[in-house]
């Protein structure tokens, strides 16, 4: 693994852990690859712990002046051992469903460190995030604000959010998102 300082923190790495050796076989994080193919079969998704943990040691170096909750996006990669690998760094999780919270908390997310973000959550996608006691919901929406008031009531809760404010924009397309 190459040292990551403030410097070069988010300096391109234009072939990540992806290279050919002397013989031309294609290796990730030097694993050959042929070799988990003709085992496993094809398609096949390999994943780089050691990568993997290079990018989050990058954003957290660069950011570290900042001291930032760093969360991964679960809708990128829903599978829970990427994701306990992503918790084990201290990572959160940013989930747009309750089964993307489902996955986060299998995966060891802690609940503190979860923002629910995304449109259109249902009044029990909303009741779930607030059982998980998770660090914050981003509120898009008046509608949205008002059910999740009316789920935390229901629940004797309160419910921790952020608001998405887009003054003076027009987005051109549903008026409920200007």
């Amino acid at each position: 693994m190459s040292v990551v300082s403030p410097e070069n923190a988010l300096a391109p790495r234009p072939f990540g852990p992806l290279s050919y050796d002397a013989d031309g076989v294609l290796q990730l994080s030097g694993v050959p690859l042929a070799p988990l193919t003709a085992q496993y079969g094809s398609p096949l998704y390999v994943y780089s712990a050691a990568h993997i943990s290079e990018q989050i040691q990058r954003l957290q170096t660069a950011f570290a002046r900042l001291d930032p909750l760093i969360c991964y996006a679960v809708k990128a990669n829903m599978n829970t051992h990427v994701i306990a690998h992503v918790a084990s760094h201290g990572v959160g999780a940013d989930v747009v469903s309750a089964g993307e919270l489902k996955r986060a908390l299998a995966g060891g997310v802690s609940p503190e460190k979860i923002v629910f973000a995304g449109v259109a959550k249902q009044p029990t996608e909303l009741e779930a995030g607030l059982e998980a006691g998770i660090l914050q919901f981003n509120v898009e929406s008046w509608a949205e604000l008002e059910a999740l008031n009316a789920a935390a009531g229901r629940m004797g809760k309160t419910a921790p959010v952020a608001l998405r404010v887009n003054p003076d924009v027009d987005a051109h397309t549903l008026a409920k998102i200007t």
